[in-house]
């Protein structure tokens, strides 16, 4: 059975949404925030620790040296990206808004990023360790990151196309 609600009783729903709403993408932040820091400081450490962690004497520094820079670069760019995803909710959700364009975009670029970031941090134990013969290694989990960004990626744009649509009938 379908219950009608009256008008207030919308409003007062639709302020607790956004208010909710707001309260995720802050503690998102917060957390995106977090995790840059986290990996800074565990930057700092393999980079400085005189340990053995990176052997600066193996012949494939260059290539070590790479991987652990794309794997750095590429949780940049994934924070940064997921970042300006909550921002951008919180700009548009001011309007009246949850869906827009800019996050569609967001997220077709997160899942061209991530699969790469995946592969690339199942092989940090050949940059992190004194080893210096190492076979890739290639597991599912990019494929399965790759399968379900796209997958956000196009519910997303439908939920985008519907409320532009349901934005003409009014």
């Amino acid at each position: 059975m379908r219950q009608n609600y009256s008008p207030r009783d919308l409003f007062i729903m639709k302020k607790t949404s956004r208010k909710s709403l707001s309260i995720v993408c802050v503690i998102a932040l917060i957390c995106v925030a977090v995790w840059v820091v986290f990996y800074a400081i565990q930057t700092y450490f393999v980079l400085t620790d005189g340990q053995g962690i990176i052997n600066w004497g193996s012949p494939h520094i260059g290539r070590k040296l790479t991987v652990f820079v794309i794997n750095r670069i590429t949780i940049l760019l994934l924070a940064g990206l997921l970042a300006a995803f909550v921002f951008n909710i919180l700009k548009y959700l001011r309007r009246g808004m949850i869906f827009n364009h800019a996050n569609v975009v967001l997220l077709w670029i997160m899942a061209i990023v991530l699969p790469i970031h995946s592969f690339i941090s199942d092989n940090m134990v050949f940059a992190c360790s004194d080893i210096d013969h190492y076979d890739w290694c290639l597991t599912d989990t990019p494929f399965v990151y790759a399968i379900v960004a796209v997958l956000v990626a196009i519910l997303y744009k439908l939920a985008y196309d519907a409320a532009e649509e349901q934005k003409l009938t009014i």
